[in-house]
């Protein structure tokens, strides 16, 4: 369950610059919004928060990168019960982003950023909350992805093939 949620000034006036100017931005801006509420109460599942991106994110550990669509991205890292929302952005702003922050310490991370308890209503309402549905029994399987399965299949069939 999320005790903080860190939100880096950045990220702020990202958010707020893409309500401004509407559309398309407004509606990824929404989108980010609800995938935050969604961490603050307590979902666990990724994929049941908000839509992934196809080839995750391995730059930063422990690092979730969300498809908002139309091209635009929000870039969250969460640790125990800490979150960190990161940066919003297009999709080729987030790449940037990630690459120049490839080695990025969540000490510096957490002095730099904004400390936002999560209310007790919140946990309250989450308590309360019937529970979601889940793909499995085991909450800890994730999506693999498309490239993995295809190099096991072609692996499987190249293998019965030779047999």
């Amino acid at each position: 369950m999320i005790r903080y949620v860190y939100r880096e000034p950045r990220f702020d006036r990202q958010l707020d610059a893409l309500r401004r100017a509407g559309n398309k931005n407004a509606i990824a801006a929404n989108k980010a919004d609800k995938i935050i509420h969604k961490l603050a109460q307590g979902w666990q599942m990724p994929s049941e928060i908000g839509m992934l991106t196809k080839n995750g994110e391995f730059r930063i550990k422990k690092c979730i990168k969300y498809d908002l669509g139309r091209g635009y991205r929000l870039i969250t890292i969460r640790k125990a019960d800490l979150l960190f929302v990161s940066f919003i952005g297009t999709h080729d702003e987030c790449d940037r982003w990630l690459e120049n922050n490839r080695r990025l310490r969540l000490g510096v991370l957490e002095r730099r950023s904004l400390k936002v308890p999560v209310s007790q209503k919140t946990f309250e309402n989450t308590l309360n909350m019937e529970p979601h549905p889940q793909i499995d029994d085991d909450p800890y399987i994730y999506p693999i992805e498309e490239k993995y399965l295809r190099m096991i299949f072609f692996a499987l069939a190249y293998k019965q093939s030779t047999a």
